[in-house]
């Protein structure tokens, strides 16, 4: 998901519920083409299943998060606390060899991993600086997948620096 979609759905999320034009305002310094970039980012939110629209009496148009969009801002807004971390210097590698009979279950699994704040290595090889094997562990236990994963922790990889560039590290 991107910024601009992120962006939205806090917005929604602060307030509960938000008019159309408090989703998209962005002030008078900014072209058109970047309000109907954030126009298209509500409409696809929308159309994804994270916004509801309704019209009130004077044919105002609201936007309300669905269960999908909260969920969403949680798994953001816990992404966004990890990142907030001091860093500790280790690195977590997850490997994983999913069966081919699995490969729904595999690129569902690789967009969440995403999601919790990993990078792809390879295409079955995922690194993140923070710690999130509880969460992860919780979800592979529920899906079942648990058999086909391992956690690494390291402390050295080559290739740091651009690791670290791609996670914001110092």
């Amino acid at each position: 998901m991107g910024k601009i979609s992120l962006e939205i759905l806090k917005k929604a999320s602060a307030a509960g519920f938000a008019a159309f034009n408090d989703l998209v305002d962005m002030g008078n310094e900014y072209p058109l083409s970047r309000y109907r970039a954030r126009y298209n980012a509500v409409y696809n939110l929308r159309r994804q299943g994270y916004l509801r629209i309704e019209n009130n009496k004077k044919n105002q148009s609201f936007f309300h998060l669905t269960p999908k969009g909260k969920l969403q801002i949680l798994k953001y807004l816990h992404l966004e606390k990890l990142q907030g971390k001091k860093w500790d210097g280790r690195w977590r590698i997850i490997i994983f060899d999913i069966p081919e009979s699995l490969k729904k279950w595999r690129e569902y699994l690789r967009n969440h991993l995403k999601n919790l704040g990993f990078r792809a290595l390879q295409e079955s090889v995922y690194i993140t600086p923070y710690p999130v094997t509880g969460e992860l562990d919780e979800i592979l236990n529920e899906w079942g997948m648990r058999k086909y994963f391992r956690y690494i922790t390291v402390l050295e990889i080559d290739g740091e620096n651009v690791l670290k560039k791609k996670f914001g590290l110092k």
